[in-house]
């Protein structure tokens, strides 16, 4: 079993190695140094690589169950659903992102449960009992995902112009002239450019403006999306660990006091938020499977506002990937407004998508959007269905294992 769990382990590291070197630079972002962000880079990727160690192991473990191809894709599936809990979470890049060209059926069980259909396909492709059944069985999978309805949703009728800024910097100058210059009069800000102000709104007469802010409550801070002009926000709920907050409280003060982070100490966003037509998801919160399907859950198109500009360049892709196929789950518009890039409006049909912003431009799109308030299937129950197959699948396995010579 060591053997297993450490092939899986180092497969599994050099993937995470390649893919999120960014978080080095995250880290010395706030002057740890190389050898220090060096360290904590591989802590994670270590960390995070565990996981396929894991999935290894229960391959070796079910291989010879009679019921091995239901069991292997529901280990697969839980341990990514493990990951996005654990130590506040870390869903980045599941398996069923990795390839556009296989989002065919995310708008019925999501990325997370295609990265179980995948897993499906190979462990069919491999089984060695029913040859033909599993292959053809294998391949109508396959079909599904590459020319399923999500590649081929339809929009609603309703439409609406909209406008977002890349203003490079939180100057709050450049970003009203922005703002007032722009060429529709809904218009979205990045995330938390200044703490909010009611007074704000009377810089921009003319528009409206849904922005990221530190809005306080009491003794509370949060990171929040607010619409200026009806005061409606949401708090941002998946905050990022030491970035944001203290994920061991008090017992890692000193380590906070090192890297001298300003905003560590951010309150945690409601689970439960009043909603308007509009949703919004703040950064990282956009990666998580339960956040991200309650929140837009009845709203007409989506809102992302995120500052990757502490996370390296490799960064900015990888979340961009992200907001394209949270609109192909969830047929609804994504409107992606950041600091200093990349911005895009995000079709759920990417013929349809804006121009991109790039890294490092300054400036602003403006791009009609048609609005959707219908719900898709993984929208209204998320991962719950595929949740309780695989657990049960996964007991199943463990209390009625056989073993075949």
């Amino acid at each position: 079993m060591i053997k297993y769990f450490l092939i899986g382990w180092l497969i599994a590291f050099a993937f995470w190695a390649y893919s999120i070197t960014w978080i080095f630079d995250a880290v010395d972002y706030y002057g740890a140094g190389d050898a220090l962000s060096g360290f904590i880079t591989v802590l994670l990727i270590a960390y995070v690589s565990i996981y396929f160690g894991i999935f290894l192991v229960a391959i070796k473990f079910f291989r010879d169950h009679k019921y091995r191809v239901l069991i292997i894709p529901s280990v697969f599936f839980l341990l990514e659903w493990f990951k996005s809990w654990v130590i506040s979470g870390f869903p980045w890049l599941n398996l069923g992102i990795l390839s556009e060209s296989l989002w065919g059926l995310l708008p019925v069980v999501g990325i997370s449960g295609t990265s179980f259909l995948i897993i499906l396909i190979i462990a069919l492709l491999l089984e060695k009992n029913k040859v033909i059944i599993s292959r053809i069985t294998a391949s109508l999978i396959l079909a599904v995902l590459l020319i399923g309805p999500g590649h081929y949703q339809e929009g609603g009728d309703e439409k609406l112009k909209i406008t977002v800024i890349q203003p490079l910097t939180t100057n709050m100058e450049r970003i009203i002239n922005m703002t007032n210059e722009a060429e529709s009069d809904l218009v979205i800000w990045p995330e938390a450019v200044t703490k909010f102000d009611k007074t704000v709104s009377k810089l921009v007469p003319k528009k409206v403006v849904i922005g990221g802010f530190f809005r306080q409550e009491n003794t509370n801070v949060y990171t929040s999306a607010i619409n200026l002009k009806t005061g409606h926000h949401y708090d941002k709920r998946n905050l990022v660990p030491f970035g944001e907050f203290q994920p061991f409280g008090s017992l890692l003060k000193s380590i906070n006091n090192f890297f001298n982070i300003p905003n560590s100490s951010l309150s945690r966003g409601s689970f439960y938020q009043t909603k308007a037509d509009w949703s919004a998801l703040i950064c990282w919160e956009l990666v998580f499977n339960e956040t991200f399907t309650r929140r837009v859950r009845g709203t007409k198109y989506i809102v992302h506002m995120s500052n990757d500009k502490w996370y390296g360049s490799s960064m900015p892709a990888q979340h961009l990937k992200h907001a394209k196929a949270r609109a192909v789950e969830s047929n609804k518009w994504v409107v992606r407004a950041t600091l200093d890039g990349i911005s895009q409006i995000i079709s759920p049909r990417s013929n349809e998508s804006s121009v991109i912003l790039e890294r490092g431009e300054m400036g602003s799109i403006t791009h009609e959007i048609t609005l959707n308030s219908q719900d898709t299937f993984y929208i209204k129950h998320g991962d719950t269905p595929l949740l309780i197959i695989s657990v049960l699948s996964l007991m199943f396995g463990i209390f009625f294992r056989k073993y075949e010579k």
